[in-house]
């Protein structure tokens, strides 16, 4: 392991090192869009089922939970929820947990029958959300609201609530250190959560980055990266909480997505760009951009295909597209 932690450590220093390798090369190769079959409307998040090798598509504008084959974005069904926001998987219990705002709920679909089984409500609409498969609980976002609640899908109930400033975005968990990090629009910081006491360990600022949406951890260099809504991508130190640079983006990104193979930060703009930047030990560099349809502001990672996948409106209809990683 040690060996192997090395080799992918000098890769990404030597990357970083040397943007310019890059600079006549397409870093994202597109594939033609799919137009999504019997739809309207845009997305929110996106995710991947790795193990049923799945696209899972929160489809906000449709009121359902999209799902897709990666290997061919074949659609294999819409599953009816409300304005589903973000969604998560729980590989033991089999189950997707999905967030819902208008109606403030979260919905648990079987994910072999694509079938809602049954529905936990909230006392608001949700955001974003995140499963920890260590304690079984789902972490859901108060959308624009002042709590991060936490939900116990097995025993059908929200079983803490975390007081938080305003506007809650992106929830993420690190499974190697055991925290909840949740980043916050209102007051441009990040929270580290200690998951056994539901208590706020630390809270750092994202700065520059403010009004941050997207958010995503490389374990390898402990960096978070939050992307603000004023186009810049700021990287925080999650062991001493410092900042550890940042890079310009596209205005308007919600969400990012972290390649682990090469070290990468996607980050989904909805004015038409994908940013693309480099990770290292001594912080981030940007590789360019390269152009997606407008409107596609969300973003997921597959990492067996080395693509990203990005879903959009207009007004013919609903769609998604894969890019190849170069």
């Amino acid at each position: 392991m040690k060996s192997i932690f090395k080799k992918s450590l000098a890769a990404a220093l030597l990357v970083a090192s040397v943007p310019s390798l890059y600079a006549d090369e397409a870093l994202l190769v597109a594939d033609a869009p799919l137009k999504v079959p019997d739809s309207t409307g845009g997305f929110d998040f996106l995710k991947t089922d790795a193990t049923r090798n799945r696209l899972l598509a929160n489809h906000t504008g449709n009121n359902s939970l999209d799902v897709f084959d990666l290997a061919d974005g074949k659609l294999l069904k819409h599953i009816p929820t409300g304005k589903a926001q973000d969604v998560a998987v729980d590989e033991e219990a089999g189950t997707y947990l999905v967030g819902v705002s208008k109606e403030q709920k979260v919905v648990v679909i079987d994910a072999e029958k694509l079938e809602a089984i049954r529905e936990i409500k909230l006392d608001g609409p949700a955001d974003a959300i995140v499963f920890n498969p260590k304690k079984h609980e789902l972490y859901v976002g108060h959308d624009d609201g002042k709590d991060l609640w936490v939900v116990s899908p097995r025993e059908n109930k929200v079983s803490a609530t975390i007081a938080i400033a305003e506007a809650p975005e992106v929830v993420i968990y690190d499974a190697a250190s055991d925290r909840v990090f949740q980043n916050i629009k209102s007051d441009a910081t990040v929270l580290a959560i200690d998951p056994e006491t539901h208590q706020i360990k630390e809270t750092w600022s994202t700065a520059p980055a403010t009004g941050p949406h997207g958010l995503a951890y490389n374990p390898l260099t402990n960096h978070l990266f939050c992307a603000g809504a004023n186009g810049k991508l700021a990287v925080v130190d999650a062991k001493t909480g410092k900042n550890a640079g940042s890079v310009d983006i596209a205005k308007g990104v919600d969400q990012i997505a972290f390649d682990a193979d090469q070290q990468r930060v996607y980050s989904a703009c909805g004015s038409g760009k994908i940013c693309i930047a480099q990770d290292s030990p001594s912080g981030l560099t940007s590789l360019g951009e390269v152009d997606c349809p407008h409107g596609a502001k969300t973003i997921t990672y597959d990492a067996k295909a080395r693509a990203v996948w990005v879903a959009y409106a207009d007004a013919s209809g609903s769609y998604i597209q894969r890019f190849h990683v170069k």
